[in-house]
């Protein structure tokens, strides 16, 4: 593009040269040329020169021309020019600068005019961002950007196309819903249709993060016969019992310890053993001549005086 710029204006003063080196020429051939032989008794005024019409615009052919050189000299003007270096996704991004919308948000720089402006990235979902720049002649001012998020965003799907989306009780259109924004925090999202069961779902929110919430919505009628007619069941009443019904058999109950007899007369007998424990040990001990009925002849294995422990005759 700039070798065809460059051939385009050596073009064109090939074509303005020759003009300037033929007035050029009649200059300098003007005092060869002789003067008309002047007449008696006449003299000739100069005419004067016409007068340009004022406030006569200039023609076409000048416009076009005056067009033609400030596009071929454009190239050689620097721009004064906004990058913006944006942190992120551009996918739904504005820029503004004074409230004009330039348009998306992309990697290329935009001409602007030079001084103050006030530049603005929009993105639903996030804060604006804004601030006042000065810009200089011919240069480029770069700018970066990063958005905080406000948001987040929701996909709801159903199996049924056309089905009405409630948030927290609020329509918010039909499924499929695609980048739904809804704040930070719980919601609850309904899905109904015409002769479908509603189907609710409750999900926590996070700023900045994406959700795709599916919906199975059941038939009408196939829902009502899943619902059973008395949801409070009680028991019926208990017929009497027929003449001729047998009654059942008893079952076997395993009975505790304590209701055994054996475990009471274990009990007793270990009681009984105790007792006579208890005398044996607190009784006093016989005497040798207690035992003999008298003074005994003698003792065997006992010392004298000694008790029934010892034997005595």
């Amino acid at each position: 593009m700039l070798s065809r710029r460059v051939h385009l204006i050596a073009l064109v003063f090939c074509l303005i040269a020759p003009r300037a080196l033929a007035q050029g020429d009649d200059d300098l051939l003007a005092p060869l040329t002789p003067s008309a032989p002047a007449t008696k008794g006449k003299t000739t005024k100069a005419k004067k020169p016409t007068k340009a019409a004022k406030g006569k615009k200039p023609g076409k052919a000048a416009e076009a021309e005056q067009d033609d050189e400030a596009d071929l000299l454009a190239p050689l003007v620097k721009k004064t020019e906004l990058l913006v270096k944006f942190n992120g996704g551009t996918r739904g991004t504005r820029l503004l600068v004074d409230e004009k919308d330039l348009g998306p948000v992309s990697k290329n720089p935009v001409e602007v005019d030079e001084g103050e402006h006030t530049v603005v990235v929009r993105k639903p979902g996030y804060r604006d961002f804004s601030k006042r720049l000065t810009f200089k002649a011919g240069e480029r001012t770069e700018v970066a950007v990063s958005l905080e998020a406000t948001a987040g965003f929701v996909s709801v799907k159903a199996d049924i196309a056309g089905a009405r989306v409630l948030v927290d009780g609020e329509e918010r259109g039909r499924t499929p819903l695609e980048d739904l924004l809804l704040s930070a925090g719980s919601h609850e999202i309904v899905v109904e249709q015409e002769g479908f069961r509603p189907e609710s779902q409750r999900i926590a929110v996070r700023a900045g993060k994406e959700y795709t919430v599916n919906f199975n919505l059941r038939p009408g009628a196939l829902a009502k016969t899943d619902e059973p007619r008395a949801p409070v069941l009680t028991p019926s009443a208990v017929a009497e019992p027929s003449p001729f019904t047998q009654p059942p058999a008893e079952v076997a109950v395993s009975k505790p310890l304590t209701q055994r007899w054996y475990f009471w007369a274990g009990v007793g007998a270990v009681v009984a053993a105790a007792a006579v424990g208890t005398v044996v040990a607190t009784s006093q001990p016989l005497s040798a001549d207690a035992v003999c009925g008298g003074v005994c002849d003698g003792v065997i294995n006992g010392p004298q005086g000694a008790s029934a422990g010892g034997l005595r005759f």
